[in-house]
C-alpha cells in the first residue's frame, strides 16, 4: 500500500504541473503517508442533533434555519465528513486539512492572524470560526459564496490553502483504503466525487452546534451563577446605549447584514476593501460579514485581518477609536440612526466597564462543542 500510494502521489503531483495549481517542491514539502481514522463501530447519531426548542421556535432564527444547505444530515454522511475534515490527504502535498485552520478547541477558528497553506503563503484574512452555520446563507468575510456545500470546496482548491485539483481529488481518495467503504455507507456505493465530498463535509460542519455556554445557562436560571462583574458587563451589553446587541442580536448573537465598522477611513487603500473589492462600489468599501459573538473568547485574534489580539483591544476600539467613514454604519454613529456616514460614536467607557464587558463576553464561550468527541479528530 505504501509503495502504491507514493507512486500515485508523485504521478498526481507531476500531472498537475500544467493545471491551475502549481506543483509543490518535494524538497520543501515531503510526502507523508496517510494516517488511518479510528471510528466507533456504531456511528455517532449526527442525524439526531438539534438546536434547543427556544432556538427552533425563535421567529428571527426560523427565517434563516437551513440556509446553510438543504442537504440532509445522515449518521454515515457526517461520519465521512468528519474524516474528510481532519484528513490532510485532501491537500496537494498532504500537509494541510480543513482542521489545520479550524481547530475544535478554538471553536473551529485559527489562533494565527492569517493561516498558512501548502505553498507556505499566508491567507488574505483571518480564518473564521465555524459553528451554527444552519443560520448563515452567505459565507466568507465578503459573503461571496451562497450555501455551505458550495463553500467547503473553495479552500480545498485554493492555491494558497490546500491547492488540490478537484478533478483529481476523487481518484486520490480512492487510493486510500478507508474511503471506499465510508462512501459506500454514506451514499450507497463507492463512487467518490467532488459533489459527494462537498455533501459529506457540509453534513459534518452543520453539526457544529454552539448553544451550551454559561450565558445560555444564565437565560435558564436568571443568571444566578454570574459574578457581579459579569452582571455589570451584561447590563452594559444590553443597555441600549452601547448598541452592542443591535449588531450582535438574537440567540446566535449575530446579524445577517454586513457592516462598515470604522476600522479604516479607506479600507481599499489599507489593503482590503471587503465586499467593495468585489462590487467596486464605494458604498461597500470595508463592508464585511458580521460574525456571531458566541465563542468570542476562544477565537482571537479578531476582525477580518486579525489586527486585535485580545477582547480588551476590541472593547477599547469600539469605546474610543471608531474611525470616520463615508458609509459608517449608523449604529456606530452619534445619532445611532438615520443615514450612514455620520460622526463616530464615542462610548468613553470607564476602566471598570471595559473589564466587566470583557468578562461578560467570555460567558458566550461554548462548553460542549469545543470538546465533543463526535466533532473531534478521528485520526
Amino acid at each position: 500500500m505504501r509503495i502504491r500510494y507514493l507512486i500515485w502521489t508523485v504521478v498526481l503531483t507531476l500531472g498537475m504541473g500544467c493545471g491551475k495549481n502549481a506543483p509543490i517542491d518535494p524538497e520543501i514539502n515531503e510526502v507523508t503517508e496517510p494516517r488511518f481514522p479510528s471510528l466507533p463501530e456504531e456511528p455517532f447519531e449526527y442525524s439526531g442533533l438539534s438546536f434547543p426548542e427556544s432556538w427552533l421556535n425563535d421567529p428571527a432564527l426560523a427565517l434563516f434555519g437551513g440556509f446553510a444547505s438543504d442537504i440532509e444530515v445522515t449518521d454515515a454522511g457526517a461520519t465521512l465528513g468528519r474524516v474528510l475534515f481532519y484528513d490532510s490527504q485532501l491537500s496537494l502535498d498532504n500537509s494541510v486539512s480543513c482542521a489545520s485552520c479550524h481547530q475544535q478547541e478554538r471553536a473551529f477558528s485559527d489562533p494565527h492572524v492569517r493561516s498558512a497553506g501548502v505553498s507556505g503563503a499566508l491567507t488574505q484574512r483571518n480564518a473564521m470560526a465555524l459553528f451554527n452555520l444552519n443560520y448563515q446563507r452567505r459565507l466568507f468575510w465578503d459573503l461571496r459564496t451562497i450555501g455551505l456545500e458550495n463553500q467547503v470546496l473553495e479552500p480545498i482548491e485554493h492555491p494558497d490553502e490546500m491547492a488540490m485539483n478537484l478533478e483529481a481529488l476523487p481518484e486520490k481518495l480512492a487510493q486510500l483504503d478507508y474511503y471506499p467503504n465510508l462512501f459506500q455507507r454514506a451514499f450507497g456505493d463507492e463512487t467518490i466525487s467532488a459533489e459527494r465530498i462537498a455533501s459529506a463535509l457540509a453534513q459534518f460542519i452543520r453539526c457544529f452546534h454552539s448553544y451550551s455556554a454559561r450565558f445560555d445557562r444564565g437565560l435558564e436560571n436568571d443568571f444566578t451563577e454570574f459574578t457581579a462583574q459579569e452582571m455589570l458587563g451584561k447590563d452594559i451589553f444590553f443597555n441600549g446605549q452601547t448598541r452592542c446587541n443591535q449588531c450582535h442580536s438574537g440567540k446566535n448573537l449575530f446579524s445577517t447584514q454586513p457592516f462598515i465598522n470604522g476600522l479604516e477611513l479607506d479600507y481599499a487603500e489599507a489593503g482590503d476593501g471587503g465586499i467593495g473589492a468585489l462590487t467596486g462600489d464605494p458604498f461597500d468599501d470595508g463592508r464585511f460579514k458580521t460574525v456571531s459573538l458566541r465563542n468570542i473568547g476562544l477565537t482571537a485574534p479578531y476582525m477580518h485581518d486579525g489586527r486585535f489580539n485580545s477582547l480588551r483591544e476590541v472593547v477599547d476600539f469600539y469605546s474610543d477609536d471608531i474611525q470616520p467613514h463615508p458609509y459608517l454604519d449608523e449604529r456606530l454613529s452619534v445619532n445611532g440612526f438615520g443615514s450612514p456616514g455620520q460622526a463616530p460614536y464615542q462610548l468613553n467607557l470607564s476602566e471598570e466597564e471595559r473589564e466587566a464587558l470583557v468578562e461578560f463576553l467570555h460567558t458566550f464561550d461554548d462548553t460542549v462543542m469545543v470538546a465533543a468527541e463526535w466533532l473531534s479528530d478521528p485520526f
